[in-house]
């Protein structure tokens, strides 16, 4: 996926669960919006820690999530 389809898909998923904006979502989760704006835009790696949260807090896998961030799964 490019950083334009990563960051679109993102935006949809917050809409789905009922999210009005990334400050919205982060400040619910306790996540920092500007490493969440740089993950979902494809300037930073997220580390495994935080995948599995942002995943969790997403409502999808690890897979599902590394795959819309970019990541080739084999």
């Amino acid at each position: 996926m490019s950083s334009k389809q990563t960051w679109n898909w993102f935006m949809t998923r917050l809409d789905e669960l009922g999210y009005k904006s990334l400050s919205q979502f982060a400040t619910a989760k306790g996540f920092q919006k500007s490493s969440l704006s740089r993950y979902f835009h494809q300037q930073r790696v997220m580390p495994a820690d935080t995948l599995c949260r942002v995943a969790r807090c997403l409502k999808v896998s690890p897979v599902v999530l590394l795959v819309a961030l970019g990541h080739k799964i084999k």
